[in-house]
């Protein structure tokens, strides 16, 4: 059994909750990509409980950015583990309005498309370096795949929400028909 297998299974046991996040989430969205961890989005009153899920299936802390929890397989061919940390109500908001999926066996709920357009527009918004090309590439091919029209007022309000003026100019323009 894998150890995200069983990572969901305690995680269940336990009455944690999670969003499958990043590339899983992408794919899902009719952008597949490759990817190696798998993130997972969850409630920051559940930090203490996910560290020690982690723990009890072999998974190593190695970077603790407070919001931000990585992780290392117990095997060097497994998935690393990335879990964001949010506050309830905004875990509860994207909870209420997600996706039923699978990964590697295991049901999972996944953010709408609006809700993980958000977080990477907020990762955008943050982001330096190579990072802001996978996550530019992400959102343009969800926008392309998605059949999002950029010029949709609601689409606009979203990245001026998450992101910012010239991410939407810049975006408007790469997703133009």
């Amino acid at each position: 059994m894998s150890t995200f297998s069983k990572l969901a299974m305690e995680a269940a046991e336990s009455g944690l909750r999670f969003l499958l996040i990043g590339g899983h989430a992408v794919a899902h969205h009719h952008y597949p990509r490759t990817t190696e961890d798998i993130d997972l989005l969850v409630s920051s009153h559940d930090r203490e409980s996910w560290l020690a899920i982690a723990g009890r299936v072999g998974l190593t802390l190695f970077h603790d950015g407070g919001s931000f929890l990585q992780f290392t397989p117990p095997a060097p061919s497994g998935w690393r583990l990335d879990l964001m940390l949010v506050n309830a109500s905004t875990f509860d908001k994207m909870s209420a309005a997600a996706e039923s999926g699978s990964l590697e066996g295991q049901s999972v709920r996944l953010p709408s498309l609006d809700h993980l357009l958000a977080l990477k527009l907020h990762a955008l918004k943050h982001a330096r370096g190579i990072r802001v090309l996978k996550d530019m590439d992400d959102v343009a091919n969800l926008i392309i795949n998605n059949r999002i029209d950029p010029k949709d007022p609601a689409f606009r309000e979203l990245v001026l929400k998450h992101g910012t003026t010239e991410l939407y100019e810049k975006l408007a323009r790469l997703c133009a028909e």
